[in-house]
């Protein structure tokens, strides 16, 4: 009975850790170049627990699953395209391919598919969160003065006619390495080094989130019916423990 208490309780823990996936990645729907997270989950077996077949107290141990109950395997995210939106602002920039936008972060580069950027008072093409946009040769700086913005395919910046520099883009053969560190923040391993991107820049165009707001409130549904399936068959354990308790007393 108390491995069926073990798969009941973590079959509820695991439907309330994936509704709080399903929940931000709701919340962050709306957000320019937000990649949806998703749980993937596994059996597992408490430390010091008898396996499957085995033998306590003489007596063999049914358990022919070979599990207790259900963990978190792993945390995901999805790096597929989200929609394109054109907005006409000449700073706003979307990638159409595999790769990522480079920013300076304060300890190493950020890797991003949020274009929405801007430039600060010291001039410098900076992402929504302040981090400069960084550029094959450097910090990318636009002039004060610049009139007309022009952003070409290849990611080169001209102010004026004048080019000031070349936004840098990055790819990794294998993505699902990047670890997320914000909304739309990620950072690589040590040992991901980043490739250069074959994609290219749509200047005045924004990417969207790709999370399809209708699959994520189908899972949402289809995961509250699980914590209640897992929530009943506690309550029957519970019950049924009880009077087994009552019966011997």
């Amino acid at each position: 009975m108390l491995q069926g208490y073990y798969s009941a309780a973590s079959a509820m823990s695991a439907a309330l850790h994936n509704q709080d996936i399903l929940a931000q990645n709701l919340a962050h729907a709306p957000v320019p170049g937000y990649r949806r997270q998703a749980l993937s989950f596994e059996e597992f077996v408490p430390q010091g627990a008898a396996p499957a077949g085995s033998i306590s107290g003489g007596t063999s141990v049914a358990n022919p699953s070979g599990s207790y109950g259900t963990q978190v395997a792993q945390h995901s995210s999805s790096f597929a395209a989200g929609p394109y939106q054109y907005t006409g602002n000449p700073l706003e920039c979307a990638i159409q391919g595999d790769g990522f936008f480079v920013l300076d972060g304060p300890n190493g580069p950020l890797y991003t598919r949020n274009g929405q950027f801007h430039v600060n008072s010291d001039g410098v093409l900076v992402s929504p969160g302040g981090y400069a946009v960084s550029g094959s040769n450097g910090t990318l700086r636009i002039p004060a003065n610049a009139g007309q913005i022009h952003i070409a395919q290849d990611g080169t910046v001209i102010a004026d006619d004048v080019p000031v520099g070349q936004i840098r883009l990055a790819s990794f053969a294998d993505s699902s390495q990047l670890q997320r560190v914000g909304p739309t923040l990620f950072t690589a391993p040590n040992d991901t080094p980043p490739q250069t991107s074959t994609a290219w820049i749509r200047q005045g165009y924004r990417e969207g989130s790709n999370v399809q707001i209708v699959q994520e409130m189908v899972q949402m549904i289809a995961g509250m019916r699980q914590y209640e399936a897992a929530a009943k068959a506690l309550r029957s354990l519970s019950d049924a423990m009880q009077q087994r308790t009552n019966a011997q007393m």
